[in-house]
């Protein structure tokens, strides 16, 4: 006892602030993700999803989705990954079984342009224009989802059916109360995810394994452009979040303690590619390969944000990439 109670006593605050944070992050999806789950229902109801996602079939058509996938991207881009997530499952008794390639081209388009409201209002923070940054992030998600879209289809690659970690339902119209049922355990298993990243998280910084890929992703800022000076926060960034590495890169920024240039570069990255732990995780529960989710993309981002800070560098680009108001 004289051994266990001193080691209980300094567990359990760290254990009561993980649970605190995951019920305060899941009470935030909740009111974010009922409102859309509301809305999408109605919209099934009334027969609207069609009329909804018609204007968006020819670019989720040249991506190899359904229409409907659509309005699943939509709600991620102006809410978050969990919400898309929840859409994506009640969308999916009607748009049928998915393959592993379409689970990781709808994974990886959201996981390239998603929460765009929140996260535009961190790079005007950070003094890059979130017009330009919003667009280039829709852009690059439509251009990776058809690139891994071919490759997959010209290699024969993921063309098995995608299996889910989360329940769906199997009725594309269910009564209200199978529906409610439905949402109500998508919600508590969204928790138990939320819930159970956040303590990975606590172990990988209490194992040093955040120090790891540090020293692995250190190589890609070089060949991406990133400036030595906004190297280790843009790591952060990549692996906790866009609004944790923003945070830093707008403290760092107001201070001056960083070139704009380097800010520009950072954010671009962070933006094409955050969170690489936790939100390819949350994604990868729809079936989809971690290659595409996660090694694919890390590649994809850091091409074209190295393509896109030399445009930024040109004189007869800059101002179509930056803006003159930010550079």
């Amino acid at each position: 006892m004289p051994f266990t109670t001193p080691c209980r006593l300094k567990v359990w605050p760290r254990l009561k602030k993980i649970l605190q944070q995951s019920l305060q992050t899941w009470w935030l999806l909740v009111k974010l993700t009922v409102p859309a789950l509301i809305a999408v229902r109605l919209m099934m109801w009334f027969g609207m999803v069609d009329l909804v996602s018609k204007p968006f079939e020819p670019l989720m058509t040249l991506i190899g989705l359904p229409k409907e996938t659509a309005l699943i991207w939509v709600t991620a881009m102006l809410t978050n990954n969990y919400t898309g997530i929840v859409v994506y499952l009640d969308l999916l008794p009607a748009m049928g079984p998915q393959t592993v390639l379409q689970a990781t081209v709808i994974g990886s388009v959201i996981l390239i342009a998603h929460n765009l409201p929140v996260e535009s209002g961190v790079c005007r923070g950070a003094g890059v224009s979130p017009l330009r940054m919003t667009i280039l992030r829709i852009i690059a998600a439509l251009f990776y989802g058809f690139l891994i879209n071919r490759i997959g289809l010209a290699f024969g690659l993921g063309q098995t059916q995608a299996q889910f970690i989360i329940s769906f339902q199997t009725n594309p119209m269910p009564s209200w109360g199978a529906w409610l049922v439905g949402c109500f355990k998508s919600l508590i298993m969204i928790y138990l995810i939320a819930t159970f990243l956040l303590f990975m998280m606590a172990g990988f910084r209490k194992a040093g394994l955040l120090k790891v890929m540090t020293s692995i992703l250190s190589p890609l800022l070089k060949l991406s452009g990133v400036g030595p000076k906004a190297a280790m926060i843009t790591i952060f960034g990549m692996l906790l979040g866009l609004a944790y590495g923003g945070g830093l890169i707008i403290s760092e920024a107001r201070a001056g303690h960083v070139p704009k240039p380097d800010i520009f570069g950072s954010v671009t990255l962070m933006a094409l590619c955050h969170s690489l732990v936790e939100d390819t995780l949350i994604l990868g529960t729809l079936g989809g390969s971690f290659w595409g989710l996660l090694v694919g993309r890390l590649i994809f981002a850091t091409v074209m944000t190295s393509l896109i800070v030399k445009g930024a560098h040109s004189n007869s680009l800059k101002s179509l990439v930056v803006g003159k108001k930010y550079f």
